[in-house]
């Protein structure tokens, strides 16, 4: 389990090192005969005994910092990361997506490698490489921080982030071959036309943005794209307002109760907004920690949710028709 400290415990879900190091001795012997967890009827609660699941249920507790809806979520991405199903999460920002990734990286114990989908200009350069020049040896071809990440021989944890963003289609067509059965990347650019395999350990996570805020998240996502995740989709939403105020006074402890109550309250109010489609946006679970973060050293909390929440009101048109709605969603809560 041993591996290279990634910066998961500053994420959304705030994990600690006792969680972590818990969890990570659960997952020692899953799979392993001889050293199978003990099934007992306390501690798998449906499904036949000595199944992966019962077994991950048995041995591997969830951590509180998670705070999903279902543990069944837990459960079954660790059973996806063990059978090598990848994972395809969707939802809108700021509910933890990309934080569960750099997570389940790291208590699973593989390296961690992220590549965002939607600040390239050059997809061929970013998933196979390369030609570059050199004066005394001339043209080579340089493979891609990608390419090695395939290549880890520790098995690398790799995630697409924000895969809606890629309005070439270009990167989706290039990793096809790879996410389907025949496992493989090719390098059709280099000097060899060399084919890369797979490493056997390595694994993807995916993640989307959905909504009608996002750009490039408009439409759906193509269907065979869609196919190469066979561990499912996952569609991740914003945490109930009691997790979400046990999650902000977790991270700010400075926080009192009652002001946790009002910022959530006000989030929820604005999701309910957005999702009448009186609101062009929302606010995501970042926004309510930065208010909390504020409040806590001292910003008074309207002030706060002001802060955080009105720039992604912006005026168009002269129009400030969602700024007033927002303004008075906190003064009614005053």
């Amino acid at each position: 389990m041993d591996k290279e400290k990634i910066d998961a415990l500053e994420s959304i879900f705030g994990l600690s090192d006792d969680d972590l190091e818990e969890v990570k001795a659960g997952l020692e012997g899953i799979g392993d005969d001889e050293n199978e967890p003990a099934i007992t009827d306390e501690t798998v609660d449906e499904g036949p005994p000595n199944t992966i699941m019962a077994k991950l249920s048995a041995s591997v507790p969830m951590p509180e910092a998670f705070k999903f809806k279902d543990k069944n979520t837990f459960y079954t991405m660790l059973r996806n990361i063990y059978r090598k199903e990848w994972i395809l999460t969707t939802g809108p920002s700021g509910c933890g997506k990309s934080s569960l990734g750099r997570i389940l990286a790291d208590i699973t114990g593989k390296p961690f490698y992220a590549f965002n989908m939607g600040d390239t200009m050059n997809p061929s350069a970013k998933l196979l490489g390369d030609t570059k020049y050199d004066a005394s040896t001339g043209t080579f071809f340089k493979k891609s921080r990608f390419v090695k990440a395939l290549q880890d021989e520790r098995g690398a944890f790799i995630m697409l982030d924000e895969i809606t963003r890629d309005r070439t289609g270009d990167l989706a067509n290039i990793l096809m071959p790879l996410l389907d059965g025949q496992k493989y990347l090719a390098l059709d650019e280099s000097d060899d036309a060399e084919v890369v395999e797979l490493n056997a350990d390595c694994f993807f996570f995916a993640t989307a943005n959905v909504g009608r805020e996002y750009l490039g998240a408009a439409h759906d996502i193509d269907r065979a794209y869609k196919d190469r995740f066979t561990g499912g989709m996952y569609e991740l939403a914003y945490l109930p307002k009691a997790k979400e105020k046990e999650l902000l006074i977790q991270r700010v402890p400075e926080l009192d109760e009652r002001s946790a109550d009002t910022i959530v309250d006000f989030a929820d109010r604005i999701r309910n907004l957005y999702q009448a489609e009186d609101l062009s946006s929302a606010v995501s679970t970042r926004m309510t920690l930065s208010a909390a973060k504020l409040c806590a050293d001292g910003h008074p909390l309207a002030d706060s949710l002001l802060q955080v929440s009105l720039p992604f009101f912006p005026v168009q048109g002269g129009d400030d028709a969602e700024r007033v709605m927002v303004k008075q969603t906190i003064q009614s809560m005053e």
